[in-house]
């Protein structure tokens, strides 16, 4: 694998991160619903910054949730030792986790509780607006994906998050 524009990547920095999602997640980029290559999607939106970028749930489920039951998630996670989790937030409304691909159905039983997967599943991502990551999905050390837990394993958490906040919507 040839040398990224900058490791760790930064939010901030486009063509990093994007060169990111391509070479080391192997994730398509789609940029206002246009699948791209990693060189037009730092083009794209290095000139509009407002373009959403987003991905296909194929890699992941994206487990939508409000911030504040997210937030209690990362946290029960952290004390069960199961971390890291990636996970991003849009500001102060909404936390995305990603679990493996295929296991998030376990999980849409829960209240307030949205998966997206497969091909269809789409999930807007940093450099987006208003999007960041909490935790990135990245070892920074190794280069390379975190191994994503399934949702069978996020569920105790996530179950005792949601009866904390109650039935908030993401």
């Amino acid at each position: 694998m040839t040398a990224l524009a900058q490791w760790p990547p930064r939010t901030r920095d486009t063509r990093a991160v994007v060169e990111t999602y391509e070479r080391v997640l192997g994730w398509p980029l789609i940029v206002d619903d246009t699948l791209v290559s990693a060189t037009c999607a730092s083009a794209t939106l290095e000139r509009n910054p407002d373009s959403m970028l987003s991905t296909t749930c194929s890699a992941f489920d994206a487990v939508t949730v409000s911030y504040s039951v997210g937030a209690d998630l990362l946290v029960l996670l952290g004390r069960h030792n199961l971390e890291p989790v990636p996970a991003l937030t849009d500001g102060h409304d909404r936390t995305v986790v990603l679990v493996a691909a295929s296991t998030g159905a376990a999980l849409a039983s829960l209240t307030g509780v949205l998966v997206d997967s497969g091909p269809a599943g789409r999930l807007s991502r940093p450099p987006s607006p208003r999007w960041r990551w909490d935790t990135p999905p990245w070892n920074v050390r190794a280069q390379e994906p975190y191994p994503l837990l399934t949702a069978v394993e996020i569920e105790p958490s996530l179950s005792t998050a949601v009866r904390s906040f109650g039935c908030l919507s993401p």
